[in-house]
């Protein structure tokens, strides 16, 4: 005799893939709403910058960490979008070799190449890692070398060069 108050493995069961395919679902719903409106802009600029395809659920953490910190970023990369069409650009080197480029959008296309090579956005205390094994500095080794999975501890690769301003020889 069974009590209609009495829980299941079966009950149990179907209830705990039912909460799995909810938080599945609900995992992927982020992404897609944060590149909503700019989504294709994005997507292309970034596959235009690094000369490959991008992951889409990558391209929108990108998208996020950058507009996190620059104000003007969404507009920067339709107005890059906007001057790499019009001019005619085929590659990112003639982007990269035009005269005079436009300071904030050359900062921009920098900081979007750097995020999918490095797999991180911002500097020091406000480094956001984005990607580790899925930086695109590990495709040149991919298959010969493995990621590492340990770095060398703190300030393993030593301090940040500083800019120098006496270039005279």
């Amino acid at each position: 005799m069974t009590d209609k108050h009495t829980l299941s493995r079966r009950s149990l069961l179907r209830g705990s893939v039912t909460l799995g395919l909810a938080a599945l679902v609900g995992s992927l719903a982020p992404w897609q709403s944060v590149l909503a409106a700019d989504d294709q802009d994005f997507i292309a600029l970034s596959q235009f910058l690094v000369s490959r395809p991008v992951n889409p659920v990558l391209a929108a953490r990108y998208y996020r960490a950058l507009s996190k910190r620059a104000p003007n970023f969404a507009g920067n990369v339709g107005a890059l979008r906007q001057l790499i069409t019009t001019q005619g650009f085929k590659h990112v080197d003639e982007y990269l070799a035009q005269p005079n480029p436009d300071a904030s959008l050359k900062a921009t296309a920098t900081s979007i190449i750097s995020a999918w090579y490095l797999g991180i956005v911002g500097e020091l205390a406000d480094a956001e890692l984005v990607s580790y094994s899925e930086a695109l500095m590990y495709a040149p080794t991919h298959g010969i070398l493995a990621i590492p999975t340990y770095g060398g501890g703190p300030d393993s690769w030593g301090n940040k060069p500083t800019d120098r301003q006496d270039t005279q020889l």
